[in-house]
């Protein structure tokens, strides 16, 4: 009985240490993340949001605008070198457990900053890498494009494709085939 009554006793300060280890951590984690260097060049147009603060009904914790310029530029030179919008399971927690940060400020700054929210940050660069593919290689057809950018499913790459550039992928590799033919004529 006296064994039940300790570990009752040491219970709350095993509970305390845990988060304390927990806190600590989280700070170390943010104190890595704030000495990254940021790259400053933008791979994606900026757009301003009007009243971008009502946007979000209840964003809850929010960041600094500097901070998000700053989480802006990690996530764009993260993409930009590792390609990680190639993984076709990619989730906004993975992205943000690269970056170290949480999801939560992560998607607030790719929706105040970039004017997109994950899914459409994610085909942007999806069909950005897959028209770069075609020209390096017109020999690839479209279903081919769409499993080696990251999409699942042909309508979703059809879909982000003419959000993106306005064109299906066949319309798209079409003209690219005939402004290239033009070329070599002229």
């Amino acid at each position: 009985m006296n064994m039940y009554v300790l570990l009752i006793a040491y219970l709350p300060l095993l509970a305390g240490l845990v988060c304390l280890f927990l806190l600590l951590r989280r700070r170390h984690l943010q104190h890595r993340a704030d000495s990254v260097n940021p790259v400053k060049e933008y791979p994606i147009q900026e757009r301003a949001i009007p009243h971008a603060d009502r946007i979000l009904e209840d964003p809850g914790p929010s960041l600094k605008d500097n901070d998000m310029e700053e989480m802006k530029d990690r996530l764009c030179n993260v993409l930009e070198r590792e390609k990680l919008y190639l993984n076709p399971d990619i989730r906004v927690g993975d992205l943000a457990e690269r970056l170290y940060t949480n999801k939560n400020y992560l998607a607030q700054t790719i929706k105040l900053k970039m004017g997109k929210n994950f899914c459409q940050l994610v085909h942007y660069y999806r069909v950005r890498e897959a028209m770069r593919l075609y020209a390096q290689n017109p020999d690839l057809t479209i279903t081919q494009l769409c499993r080696r950018v990251g999409f699942n499913s042909m309508t979703t790459f059809n879909t982000a494709f003419g959000r993106n550039t306005g064109f299906t992928p066949a319309e798209w590799c079409k003209e690219f085939r005939k402004r290239n033919e033009a070329k070599a004529l002229g």
